[in-house]
């Protein structure tokens, strides 16, 4: 009784140990199936710890039964392969390299080798075989997909013929119990994959009708907010040219006239920046669909480069402290520059003879940038509009932030600006440090 007992505490461990469990497995999946990952890599993913699992539990089952020791080996090699693959693609970003290693190592070499070695084509082999037909299909892509399915099919296709023709080639099993054991593992283990990926694909498909249904809702908004935006400046370019016609008609001074055209000109350029930051807001919105792998230190190095050279002579002193070794984000770098700049060029602008100081550090799961100037600062009053659209405190759009506002949330970040008049500004903003990088 006193094992089941709360007096001395020994029931509340397994608790916390499953507890514990729950949550390392909930990381885990966090990592290798996380929503913004492609489809591919995360089929990838499902076929590596698959395959570690399967390996093993495949290794041991088949000491108790012949020959025994050749197929714990290999199948320990695969379990091993799976996990040294999976290990290798999330720390550099290679799928491609581990997509091809599982079809040439497993696939074409190990399975046909299994399958002579256990039992031929009455064995459970034959499911692995379109196991692996179907995943590969699911990795490769264009020409690469076609001539691994050939190939595949050939090599599966000689496999069963040569069992035919030469029955000595297959190792068999001992009884019509092991055969069918080994039929039934075949069976489970490839049809549960082959169901898991399915659920995979449907989760994805859901994902990707939601995000299609936002860009739709977006599209309605743009025209919306294209109609609002256009409409004061093309009343304002109508009166100004009008009254420009009147002014000649009757003959009025030159200057007046010419003063009436410079004033639609200016609203004209008006409406091309607004025209420019609906667009850019649209690529924003496309940029979803084009992440990839970068190295943001980087990024933020070559954007601070720039700006060494075409701002020299504002008298301003860029300071950098972006540290080498960065974990790497998911992200579109043209996107992201695009947000880099706006926000120095809004520091260089509102800052003389002084120091801008950009940086890059890590806290927790992002990468934090921060652009901090001693320059003018901003109003109190506007500094809880800055991030919307056509809100300005000087000479400038007013597009700029809220560009990069746009920019960083579609990257799943966030930015903030505090301000002192006087004394400067500081913007800083977070991206998450991509889920296939080294932790």
């Amino acid at each position: 009784m006193a094992a089941y007992g709360s007096c001395t505490g020994a029931s509340v461990t397994p608790v916390r140990d499953f507890g514990a469990m729950n949550a390392r497995i909930r990381r885990m999946l966090g990592k290798y199936f996380d929503a913004s990952l492609p489809f591919e890599v995360q089929t990838f993913h499902l076929l590596g710890l698959a395959g570690i699992a399967a390996g093993i539990v495949v290794a041991f089952v088949s000491l108790f039964s012949h020959p025994g020791l050749v197929n714990f080996s290999v199948n320990l090699a695969i379990s091993a392969l799976a996990f040294a693959l999976l290990g290798r693609t999330r720390r550099t970003g290679n799928y491609r390299f581990g997509f091809r290693a599982v079809v040439i190592f497993v696939f074409l070499l190990a399975f046909p080798f299994l399958f002579f070695t256990a039992g031929g084509y009455r064995s459970g082999m034959p499911c692995f075989f379109v196991f692996a037909l179907i995943f590969t299909a699911l990795m490769l892509h264009g020409r690469e997909r076609v001539w691994a399915l050939l190939t595949l099919f050939a090599v599966y296709a000689a496999c069963c013929v040569a069992a035919y023709l030469y029955p000595g080639s297959v190792v068999p099993f001992e009884t019509e119990l092991d055969y069918l054991a080994d039929v039934l593992t075949g069976v489970v283990i490839a049809g549960g994959l082959l169901i898991l990926v399915v659920v995979l694909y449907i989760r994805i498909y859901n994902r990707h009708r939601d995000q299609l249904a936002t860009l739709d809702r977006a599209k309605t908004e743009f025209y919306q907010n294209m109609n609002h935006d256009m409409r004061t400046p093309l009343t304002v370019i109508s009166t100004f040219i009008g009254n420009a016609d009147d002014m000649l008609d009757h003959g009025v001074d030159t200057a007046e006239v010419k003063e009436c055209l410079r004033q639609a000109s200016n609203q004209i350029q008006e409406m091309a920046r607004m025209v420019e930051y609906s667009l850019t807001v649209a690529r924003v919105h496309e940029s979803r669909w084009r992440k990839e792998p970068l190295d943001f230190a980087a990024l933020l190095r070559s954007c601070a480069g720039t700006y060494q050279v075409l701002k020299a002579d504002t008298g301003n002193a860029l300071t950098l402290r972006v540290p080498d070794a960065m974990p790497m984000i998911q992200g579109n770098s043209d996107m992201l520059c695009r947000a880099v700049q706006n926000l120095l060029d809004n520091a260089f602008r509102h800052t003389r003879g002084g120091e801008i100081a950009l940086s890059l550090e890590r806290a927790g799961g992002f990468l934090v940038v921060t652009i901090a100037d001693n320059g003018a600062g901003i109003d109190p009053g506007l500094l809880p509009r800055v991030f919307e659209r056509g809100v300005s405190g000087g000479t400038d759009t007013g597009y700029g932030l809220a560009i990069c506002k746009a920019v960083v949330e579609s990257h799943g970040g966030e930015i903030g600006i505090t301000s002192e008049p006087g004394k400067g500004t500081t913007a800083r903003f977070s991206l998450p440090i991509w889920r296939g990088a080294a932790l």
